[in-house]
């Protein structure tokens, strides 16, 4: 397994190179962003160079969802930049929405006013569109289930769904992100779940519930989830989206170490 870093929330008190020097000191593989768009990638990228840490994924559009026909087009020119950017700095995951989000409200777009069937259907045949930026590319793309207690209305509101949109579109190079953090809030049974969403998961993130905070601090117990994922053999992308509780980053990573051992 490999061990990535969200720097949305960790030292978020520090300048985004200085995040992935701390990523690095704290033994991570990896850092992942939210949108590129707002940060100086190449100031980043130079910390990353002099750190030997590497951006793993971020968002692949900041606009618009795929439930929407009315919002593709702008979805795939938002995603064609992405990729681009992506390639340029050696990312290989680009992080995709259901919908459009107002950040940091945590609200979506007006729905469209089609059938929830409709819906469904704009979301494969965009995703299919998607697909064909990325091909031949070392870049997967990864669909983001949300829950919809904190963002309401999300179409892709947990596993479920985002594995039925993998297995639809059928391709090696879509894949879903299986939160615990999201599951736990929407639909629970979070071993279940993720035995069932292996096959199609390129990443698991880590966060406790309630509070968003390192994996020591609520109901999820992760000791548990790892020997989950080391029985099923799997070896892929652990990404810690985690909100450190008080603002005490060490004791954040003290407990993901802790747990997760590297």
């Amino acid at each position: 397994m490999k061990y990535s870093a969200s720097m949305k929330f960790l030292w978020a008190d520090l300048p985004l190179p200085d995040r992935a020097r701390k990523a690095k000191e704290n033994g991570f593989d990896s850092i992942e962003l939210w949108d590129w768009r707002s940060e100086d990638m190449a100031a980043l990228q130079d910390a990353c160079d002099e750190s030997d840490i590497y951006i793993s994924g971020f968002f692949g559009h900041s606009s618009g969802g795929f439930r929407d026909p009315s919002m593709r087009r702008e979805l795939l020119d938002n995603l064609a930049e992405s990729v681009e950017v992506a390639v340029r700095h050696g990312a290989d995951q680009l992080h995709m929405f259901s919908d459009g989000i107002r950040r940091p409200q945590g609200e979506i777009m007006k729905p469209p006013p089609i059938t929830r069937i409709e819906q469904y259907i704009s979301c494969v045949e965009g995703v299919k569109e998607a697909v064909k930026l990325v091909e031949g590319k070392n870049i997967t793309l990864i669909l983001e289930a949300i829950n919809t207690v904190h963002v309401p209305g999300y179409f892709w509101e947990d596993a479920a769904i985002t594995v039925e949109m993998c297995r639809a579109v059928d391709h090696p190079q879509v894949q879903m992100s299986f939160d615990c953090f999201h599951q736990q809030l929407v639909a629970g049974r979070i071993t279940e779940n993720l035995i069932a969403s292996l096959p199609y998961t390129g990443r698991v993130d880590v966060a406790n519930v309630p509070g968003r905070h390192q994996p020591d601090v609520g109901e999820i117990d992760y000791s548990y989830i790892l020997k989950v994922l080391e029985q099923h053999n799997y070896n892929g992308m652990i990404t810690f989206e985690t909100d450190p509780l008080n603002g005490d980053n060490e004791a954040c990573v003290k407990a993901i170490r802790s747990i997760f051992k590297f």
